[in-house]
């Protein structure tokens, strides 16, 4: 199932011993605010790279309401964000179910025994990208190098408000279920970026491109302002499972 890189390591992780809340044909009580015919939403296009994988193309697509990702077609497998409830969805058509995320208020300060740093550096040599200068950031925890992305400070704000409460949302099932990750995972760098800190690089600005010493690349090809789509990229399937992951198992 499509689920992007971000969703797909926090549930293999989430799902270790975890239990599992189900509710047949979706009647969970969860619903969506039902799209009208038409919205119009800032396209993204990326080439995204994992580990031993080669690159292939993710779409997202973020309007005041909604926020969803997908391999670039319709009938894709998705992940879509309710932004008004706070809730994500994934989508898969094969098993014809959908795994349902809803934001809690687990808290997000980050422990005494970690210390991030930031360092940037404007890269003169990038091409500007909407008249503006990309900077380059490393996102460190003590002192090891985490995460590093290129970002356009300015650019597509409102985009970046979608993408922040998508890694919230995301990082407040991850801190729900810490004690079920592995204690070998939780290193410093995986603590700030996926259950601490998720969002701090989009805080510095738009992300054309980001990486990491494990293999994982994203690369911003082309977006558009403003695009007309249609409502039913935002509308769930009917008829299909909903579940959710439960609390840690003996917790």
């Amino acid at each position: 199932m499509m689920t992007g890189h971000r969703l797909f390591a926090l549930l293999m992780l989430a799902a270790v011993g975890a239990s599992c809340s189900t509710a047949e044909n979706g009647q969970d009580g969860v619903g969506i605010t039902q799209p009208a015919a038409g919205y119009t939403a800032t396209v993204l296009l990326y080439q995204e790279q994992e580990a031993g994988t080669d690159s292939y193309p993710v779409r997202v697509l973020v309007s005041p309401e909604y926020l969803r990702i997908d391999d670039g077609y319709a009938e894709s497998d998705f992940v879509l964000l309710d932004r008004a409830a706070r809730i994500v969805f994934s989508v898969s058509h094969e098993d014809r179910s959908i795994l349902v995320i809803q934001h809690t208020t687990a808290e997000h300060q980050v422990p005494a025994g970690i210390h991030m740093e930031l360092e940037q550096e404007i890269d003169i040599d990038a091409p500007p990208v909407a008249g503006k200068q990309p900077v380059h950031f490393r996102f460190i925890a003590n002192a090891d190098v985490c995460h590093e992305a290129m970002v356009v400070p300015g650019l597509l704000d409102d985009a970046i408000k979608g993408f922040i409460e998508y890694e919230e949302i995301l990082a407040s099932l991850q801190l729900k279920n810490l004690a079920n990750t592995p204690e070998t995972v939780q290193t410093p760098c995986y603590l700030t970026r996926y259950a601490y800190a998720p969002a701090r690089h989009l805080r510095q600005g738009f992300p054309i491109q980001e990486w990491d010493d494990a293999g994982y690349r994203r690369t911003l090809m082309d977006y558009r302002e403003a695009e007309p789509v249609t409502g039913d990229l935002f509308r769930l399937p009917e008829g299909y499972e909903h579940f959710s992951l439960g609390e840690v198992s003996g917790r």
